[in-house]
């Protein structure tokens, strides 16, 4: 995972992980925090609309594995999960509204990349899915692999790591398709369920949350070979260090909070009760640690309590407690043949 970090994230983990409290102080004050605090709500940045990651209903109530993330980054923060304001963002409206300081924070489900991390004036704090680009193509076509779609048109959200990723693969293989660009992931579903495209392509957990949206689902196969390995995670814009550090780790916290199996049922308990070094510092007990970036000692209490660890919000949005039912895989702890991990709170 050290290789998704920029220098600049890289810096702020010395800083804020590795230092003392002494060390950590020396961090600049925060503009973003001052300017979420005065206005009383955080504002994030999520994805137009797909289900299990960043999706609202008929109500307006949002739901997801990207929206939870900010609840629980606005519970760290102001103390209440429900102090945060949501803006939909396309692939291509997403970074000026990130640059443009509109945003505090960037969660809808983006690729960390070389070229953007260099380029965009962003920097990514972490990785909250590890993601796996593939095709959704009509059952009664016979296409089962990426190889299969030859002489095909696949429609492809614009602007999006997806739309490269296709082009190089096909490229790269001499398969020759046809890429039909849209302005938004649900304007290409749409044209793919009306049959102006043989097949989209996305990841396969956006697949998954984009598939129930089509007239008869049943009618439609999702590839399972992919063709890319896309790590996601929040973005924030350069500069504003102590931002940057509890962006990172509030997400940090979720996944420590699942793999010391503290729950948001139990949070308050394990507060007062664990024996666990490192229980206590997550939780406030002991430590000091939100003092070190500027925010209450609960800081991570309020996010757990408020809205759970890494494994609840994914079982809810995601995984069996959802509509999607989606596996783990890569997506489990480390220490459960996944790849999720944390650094310690220490």
């Amino acid at each position: 995972m050290t290789s998704s970090f920029s220098s600049t994230v890289f810096a702020g983990l010395l800083l804020v992980g590795l230092a003392g409290p002494a060390s950590a102080q020396q961090l600049a004050p925060s503009p973003t925090l001052d300017a979420i605090r005065a206005r009383g709500h955080l504002e994030c940045g999520v994805h137009l609309g797909i289900p299990g990651f960043s999706f609202a209903n008929d109500k307006g109530e949002w739901s997801g594995l990207d929206v939870d993330y900010c609840r629980a980054l606005a519970a760290a923060v102001l103390g209440d999960a429900t102090k945060v304001r949501f803006t939909p963002t396309s692939p291509q409206q997403r970074w000026p509204v990130l640059q443009s300081g509109q945003i505090d924070v960037l969660a809808r489900v983006t690729t960390i990349t070389f070229s953007r991390n260099a380029t965009l004036g962003v920097a990514f704090q972490g990785i909250n899915f590890y993601e796996g680009q593939s095709f959704i193509v009509r059952t009664a076509s016979g296409a089962r692999k990426p190889a299969d779609l030859e002489n095909s048109s696949i429609c492809v959200a614009a602007g999006s790591s997806d739309e490269r990723t296709a082009a190089d693969y096909f490229r790269e293989h001499n398969i020759k398709v046809s890429l039909v660009n849209f302005q938004k992931n649900d304007d290409a579903i749409a044209a793919y369920d009306a049959g102006r495209c043989d097949g989209y392509t996305a990841g396969l957990a956006i697949l998954a949350g984009q598939r129930v949206k089509l007239k008869n689902p049943a009618e439609h196969t999702i590839m399972t070979e992919t063709i890319s390995n896309d790590p996601q995670g929040p973005v924030t814009r350069w500069g504003d260090e102590r931002w940057q550090a509890v962006v990172r780790w509030v997400l940090n916290g979720q996944i420590a909070a699942e793999y010391l199996g503290v729950t948001a049922a139990n949070a308050e308990a394990m507060r007062a009760n664990s024996k666990n070094a490192e229980i206590r510092r997550l939780l406030g007990a002991d430590g000091g640690f939100g003092a070190m970036l500027g925010l209450s000692n609960d800081w991570m209490f309020n996010a757990i309590r408020q809205v759970g660890n890494y494994a609840e919000s994914y079982e809810r949005t995601l995984g069996k407690g959802s509509s999607l039912g989606l596996e783990r895989g890569r997506n489990a702890l480390w220490t459960r043949g996944g790849v999720l991990f944390t650094p310690p709170f220490q």
